[in-house]
C-alpha cells in the first residue's frame, strides 16, 4: 500500500482490504456485512505504524510529519503547524535522494543544468539536461517544500522548471500522469455538456457574463478547436460563481509592460477589446504571471491555463483562493487526482452529478 500513497484514504483502504479477503477466502470475517470490516481498521493502524517506522528511519515524504509536539515531544512542532501532507494526489511529493547520490553531487548537476541554459536552444544539450532534472528531483523538491524560496529565486536557480517540456516532465515525476494528454483528453469528452450547462445559467451577474462569453464565442469559428476548448474552460469559474476576473485579465500590447496584475494571473495581450470575462479568444500571446512577474509567455490562452495548473503542482502552490473551484474541478474530475475524497464541497459535487 505504502508504494502506491503514503497516506491512503478510508475509501482506499476499504479497496485494499476487500482485495485481501478475495485473495485469501479463510480471511473473511464471520458476520461482518463485507467481510473485511476489522481487517480495514487493522490495516489502517498498520499504515500509521509503517509510517512511523519509515519517518524515523529518515524517509522524507513522512518523516516531514513527524516529530510533532508530544507528551515525549514537548517541544516539537504544534500537530496542526505547517503540515506537509500531500493533498492534491501526489505520486512522489517529497522523496528521497537517489541511491549513490547526495547533496553535494546533486548540486553539481544542477549546476551543470545551469550552464546549459545560458546557451541559445538549438546549441542546448536536451538529453543531458533531462537526465539531469530527473536526478536532481528530489533536491529540488526538498528545497521547494521545506524552503518555499521565492519564484525569482527559483528562476535563478532552476530555470528548466520554466520550460514547457521540463514542466510537464516536472508534473509527471509528481504526479505519475501526462498532464497535456489527459487534461486535453477529459476536456475534448466534456465539453458539450459544459457548453450545454453553461447555455441553461441566464440570471445573475454571473449569468450576465456567462451571455457575453457565449455571445463571442458564436462569433468564433465553430471549425476551431481552440476556441471551443476556450469557452469550455472560461465558462466553468463563472458557472461555480467564481469571479475569474482577479486571475484572468487582458490588454493591449502598449499597456503591457505598466499593466497592473495580482500575485497570479494570466495576462493574454490582444490587438483590440475583444474579450469576454477576461477572455481572449484570439490573443496575441498569454503571459503567467507569479508573484507579480512574466514567468512564461504561451500562443494561446489554454495552454497558458494548463502551464498555470502545472506550476502550482512543481512548485507547491496553494489554488487562488478566487478560483479554487475551478482549480479543485480540473483536478479531481478532468485529471482523476485524488477523487477519492468521501465529501466534496455542494458545488463540486453538484457539477460532478450533471456532468455524469
Amino acid at each position: 500500500m505504502y508504494r502506491h500513497k503514503a497516506y491512503p484514504s478510508s475509501k482506499q483502504i476499504g479497496k485494499a482490504a476487500d482485495a485481501l479477503v478475495n485473495q485469501h477466502p479463510c480471511l473473511t470475517e464471520r458476520g461482518s456485512q463485507t467481510g473485511c470490516e476489522a481487517w480495514k481498521n487493522s490495516l489502517r493502524f498498520k499504515m500509521g505504524n509503517c509510517r512511523t517506522k519509515l519517518s524515523r528511519a529518515g524517509i522524507k515524504d513522512v518523516a516531514a510529519n513527524a516529530r510533532r509536539c508530544s507528551r515525549s515531544n514537548p517541544t516539537g512542532t504544534p500537530s496542526r503547524t505547517n503540515i506537509k501532507r500531500p493533498r492534491r494526489g501526489e505520486i512522489q511529493f517529497l522523496p528521497n535522494y537517489p541511491c549513490g547520490e547526495n547533496k553535494d553531487t546533486l548540486e553539481t548537476r544542477r549546476m551543470e543544468i545551469l550552464e546549459e541554459f545560458k546557451t541559445m536552444p538549438v546549441d542546448r544539450d536536451i538529453v543531458l539536461v533531462h537526465q539531469h532534472m530527473q536526478r536532481t528531483f528530489p533536491l529540488r523538491r526538498e528545497e521547494i517544500v521545506t524552503l518555499a524560496p521565492p519564484i525569482a529565486e527559483l528562476k535563478d536557480r532552476w530555470p528548466g522548471l520554466f520550460s514547457e517540456a521540463q514542466l510537464y516532465g516536472e508534473f509527471h515525476r509528481i504526479t505519475n500522469q501526462s498532464l497535456q494528454y489527459s487534461f486535453f483528453a477529459a476536456l475534448d469528452k466534456n465539453t458539450t455538456q459544459l457548453l450545454k450547462l453553461y447555455k441553461e445559467r441566464k440570471t445573475g451577474a454571473f449569468g450576465e457574463k456567462m451571455a457575453d462569453l457565449l455571445m463571442a464565442y458564436e462569433e468564433q469559428d465553430k471549425n476551431d478547436i481552440s476556441a471551443t476548448k476556450t469557452a469550455a474552460l472560461a465558462g466553468l469559474p463563472l458557472y461555480l460563481k467564481e469571479d475569474s476576473s482577479v486571475i484572468f485579465k487582458s490588454c493591449k500590447e502598449e499597456q503591457f509592460e505598466t499593466f497592473q496584475v495580482g500575485a497570479v494571473a494570466l495576462l493574454a495581450v490582444v490587438a483590440e477589446e475583444d474579450t469576454a470575462a477576461g477572455i481572449s479568444f484570439q490573443p496575441l500571446h498569454v503571459s503567467v504571471i507569479l508573484e507579480d512577474q512574466v514567468v512564461m509567455t504561451l500562443k494561446s490562452w489554454t495552454d497558458a491555463l494548463v502551464v498555470l495548473f502545472s506550476l502550482v503542482y512543481a512548485l507547491n502552490l496553494s489554488y487562488p483562493a478566487q478560483l479554487s473551484g475551478f482549480f479543485e474541478v480540473i483536478q479531481v474530475f478532468l485529471l482523476n487526482l485524488d477523487d477519492t475524497r468521501m465529501q466534496l464541497k455542494p458545488k463540486l459535487q453538484a457539477i460532478k452529478n450533471q456532468l455524469v
